[in-house]
């Protein structure tokens, strides 16, 4: 399938429905209460029953299980119940597709997500767009599993031969997934800031103005595929230098640390979901 034919299916995926459209409508009303948020919640079983795994993964759960959206609200807060409807929000509205092990590709998304979000705090960004972006930024990889799946097992061909995905899909497409995921996300009515975060996640430094969310996508998959291999006492002036590459500005202290004890909990989020 040739790249126009692609982008045109992008009207044929299932837009955000309604519901969901509305529920993160109130989720970013600033006025909102959390009794509101909670009400909402509630009336769609599917998203609820998300939340509610998510309440109760390691990485935000205490010893006792949540098991109400109330009970999730008073233990999360609003802005992580805001990123949590969200996430669940989005995963219900993305397509299934064959061949994409749910599991693997949440958890890899929800780790960067993590990154973005704790990295996000110190460079001057907003923390939960920063999650957000996180949780967007491989939508184009459904789109294209979904629309064409004996393209997308020629790119995963591909990557498993060593070649560069982004670049292969390029090749073969005349787009990348990074394009047709900011496509979409334009679709869904994300902001442009967002947009921009996924379009430019490979590239941070042409962006214009410069996105620190795409900055901070391609530092946390650097954090992602690195972290272990980089000696202890070398971590913060590696993670230093990085930021630098990328045009960020970034304050250390404590990082290192966090960025250890998040290590894992994006693929327990993913597991929990899939």
């Amino acid at each position: 399938m040739d790249s126009a034919a692609l982008l045109n299916r992008v009207d044929e995926l299932p837009r955000l429905p309604k519901a969901i459209s509305e529920l993160l409508d109130a989720v970013n009303d600033d006025n909102a209460t959390v009794k509101s948020i909670a009400t909402k919640v509630a009336h769609d079983p599917l998203i609820s029953a998300r939340v509610l795994r998510l309440a109760n993964c390691a990485h935000y759960g205490r010893s006792r299980e949540v098991g109400t959206i109330d009970e999730a609200v008073v233990r999360l807060g609003m802005q992580t119940l805001r990123t949590l409807v969200l996430a669940s929000a989005v995963i219900g509205a993305v397509p299934k597709c064959e061949g994409i092990d749910l599991a693997q590709f949440w958890g890899q998304t929800f780790e960067i997500a993590l990154y973005s979000q704790e990295m996000a705090k110190r460079c001057g960004a907003m923390p939960e767009e920063a999650f957000t972006c996180g949780i967007l930024h491989r939508i184009g990889d459904l789109l294209i599993a979904a629309v064409s799946p004996e393209d997308a097992a020629k790119i995963a061909e591909a990557v498993a031969q060593g070649k560069d995905k982004h670049e292969f899909e390029r090749e073969l497409l005349g787009y990348d997934s990074p394009d047709i995921g900011a496509l979409l996300a334009k679709n869904w009515k994300f902001t442009a800031a967002l947009v921009e975060g996924i379009l430019y996640q490979d590239h941070p430094k042409d962006s214009d103005p410069f996105s620190k969310l795409a900055a901070l996508l391609c530092l946390s998959y650097k954090v992602l595929d690195e972290w272990d291999t980089i000696e202890d006492d070398e971590k913060t002036s590696w993670l230093s230098q990085l930021a630098t590459k990328k045009g960020l500005r970034m304050e250390m202290g404590g990082l290192r640390t966090k960025l250890t004890e998040l290590r894992g909990s994006g693929f327990e989020i993913g597991k929990a979901l899939a």
